[in-house]
């Protein structure tokens, strides 16, 4: 146990961390051309210098490079090539965002057999040398009239009848690879869709592939809406593009990234703080149901000056009251807190008797309870522990006129349901103890 003032430090702390995270991100852009184009990693630089924001970024962008490529340290020549696993390496990024070549993701032997597997190989390799680094597809959009798409070893897509019916495409794969690891989505891609279904704006540039500004710059406002959870909606950062037409680029973006959040999965590196508890007379069991990555880090504060770092810990009170128990659960930069009451009323430690001739002792137990006979019973006593999943851990038959030592060194802590049952007159008794 610490005491609370720690705790008050720490609490301070965190506080100064989140803040500080908010204002700044470090942002790693792997991909090719489609975010190489009109510099997209600096116009997203640039509308979070507009919006008091800092994004601190570097990146790796080969023309025609598959995320394969940078999975397996080679060239699009199949030659040696470590950068992106050096750029991994070199700086403790708050997200690394990936960005698949434009056709692999709509050909099924390529998005099987490259994309998902370079996405988990790649993701293994960002949270061992980033463990708080979050990851985020850059979800591209389709050839501005569809088609189809084939690999140079003659692997080809379904023949795309329009620019929508490809981005339905692309918008599977980038959700399934986002779904393996348990990644976002940065949906520039539908926002492109939408904007294309809706308005008369041209984002393609003349080789009906690459973005024009006005396509990057979309791009760019759907990454400031999935980074850091903010509207672009009336960011002065405006470039090369009128008032309303940025304005309405911005309005777009903004409506495809939250009107869908959860689709998206942006809330995929949060953490939700919850428990619940048993009380048994001055003792209390939690259970920690708290939903975060690892490594996540736990701080109870229970209310009466003391605190603790344990996942699941048992506090002992000294006194009756009522005590406002605090658990923040903390994963890197994403942490949140939750608070519940619990009501002593006794403090007393109580002995269960079973027909006024049998004590079960101690309890709360560390290693071992006994059951004494302090009376005549000398027939055979059945004993069964169970735990709160209705589960039987252990099971005996012994004889009442001697006492009896159950071992509970293997079991975990918590709350457990013993039964008695006296086999010759059928009396039976249960009663929770606890194991601490």
């Amino acid at each position: 146990m610490k005491q609370v003032n720690l705790l008050i430090v720490l609490f301070a702390f965190l506080s100064i961390g989140s803040t500080a995270q908010n204002d700044t991100l470090r942002v790693l852009f792997l991909g090719n051309s489609y975010t190489a184009y009109n510099n997209l990693p600096q116009l997203v630089s640039n509308l979070a210098n507009a919006d008091n924001k800092e994004l601190i970024y570097d990146s790796y962008t080969p023309g025609g490079t598959l995320l394969w490529n940078f999975a397996n340290n080679e060239n699009t020549s199949q030659q040696l090539d470590t950068t992106a696993m050096h750029k991994i390496k070199s700086e403790n990024w708050d997200f690394v965002i990936l960005q698949e070549q434009s056709q692999v993701p709509t050909i099924d032997h390529y998005r099987y057999n490259y994309m998902y597997p370079s996405v988990e190989s790649l993701e293994d390799s960002i949270s061992h040398y980033n463990p708080c680094a979050k990851i985020m597809m850059f979800m591209t959009w389709g050839r501005q009239n569809g088609g189809q798409q084939c690999s140079p070893d003659n692997y080809c897509s379904p023949v795309f009848v329009d620019f929508s019916h490809m981005q339905d495409s692309l918008e599977s794969a980038y959700i399934g690879a986002a779904e393996a690891i348990n990644a976002s989505v940065a949906p520039v891609g539908i926002a492109w869709k939408n904007i294309i279904e809706n308005t008369n704006l041209v984002l393609h540039s003349s080789d009906q592939s690459h973005p024009n500004y006005r396509g990057s710059y979309l791009a760019a406002c759907v990454f400031h809406a999935a980074l850091w959870n903010s509207s672009p909606v009336g960011n002065t950062f405006t470039g090369n593009l009128s008032n309303s037409e940025a304005n309405s680029l911005q309005t777009m973006a903004d409506s495809t990234v939250f009107d869908a959040y959860s689709k998206w999965n942006l809330d995929a590196y949060e953490v939700t703080a919850d428990f619940n508890f048993n009380v048994f007379h001055d003792s209390v069991a939690f259970t920690n149901l708290s939903l975060s990555r690892s490594p996540v880090n736990y701080y109870w504060d229970f209310g009466d000056g003391n605190t603790d770092t344990a996942k699941t810990p048992t506090h002992t009170y000294n006194s009756n009251g009522s005590y406002t128990v605090r658990l923040i659960a903390d994963y890197c930069s994403s942490r949140d807190t939750t608070e519940k009451t619990i009501n002593i009323s006794t403090t007393k430690r109580v002995e269960y008797h079973f027909n006024e001739n049998f004590e079960v002792f101690p309890n709360p137990a560390t290693s071992k309870i006994v059951i004494q006979n302090n009376g005549t019973n000398k027939g055979t006593l059945e004993i069964e522990l169970m735990n709160t999943l209705g589960q039987i851990v252990i099971s005996q038959r012994v004889n009442a006129a001697r006492n009896t030592n159950i071992q509970l060194y293997d079991l975990p802590t918590g709350f457990y349901i013993i039964s008695l049952r006296d086999e010759f007159s059928g009396s039976k008794a249960s009663f929770k103890i606890l194991k601490k």
